[in-house]
């Protein structure tokens, strides 16, 4: 726990971000009325194409996000960089740089109050609720 100039405790008072949370109830709501339509309503090639944006859309993740732009694992041409950028777009996690920013900080302070997403909040803060209130000052 930190410690004022004076001697007392600093407590550390979350606050909400309501845009995100009312995009993210958005966003799975949304999900669960496409769960509806792939099982009563979507022909199977529609399935399989949503299969393969789903994959492709990891791919700017993993590959452009975390690996080019935030770990700066290799190097790639302005057409690959471009391709990662939309496929990355398409995830809807923010945009570049915010991730990259927020994966090397949850890197350099791993499990610490200056850490994005803190494991020891627990399981739902490390994984969604980091993103519907805002950061610790640290």
């Amino acid at each position: 726990d930190k410690i004022d100039q004076v001697g007392k405790p600093v407590i550390y008072k979350r606050e909400l971000v309501w845009r995100n949370i009312i995009l993210m109830a958005l966003l799975h709501s949304s999900a669960v009325y496409g769960l509806y339509l792939a099982v009563y309503a979507a022909q199977f090639k529609t399935i399989m194409f949503m299969n393969f944006i789903a994959v492709v859309s990891s791919l700017g993740i993993q590959c452009g996000a975390h690996r080019l732009w935030c770990h700066r694992t290799y190097k790639a041409k302005l057409p690959l960089q471009i391709i990662l950028i939309i496929l990355q777009t398409m995830a809807l996690q923010n945009d570049i740089y915010e991730w990259s920013r927020d994966h090397r900080l949850h890197h350099k302070h791993s499990d610490t109050d200056a850490d994005p997403h803190n494991s020891r909040r627990g399981f739902f803060f490390s994984h969604v609720g980091w993103l519907l209130c805002k950061k610790h000052p640290e």
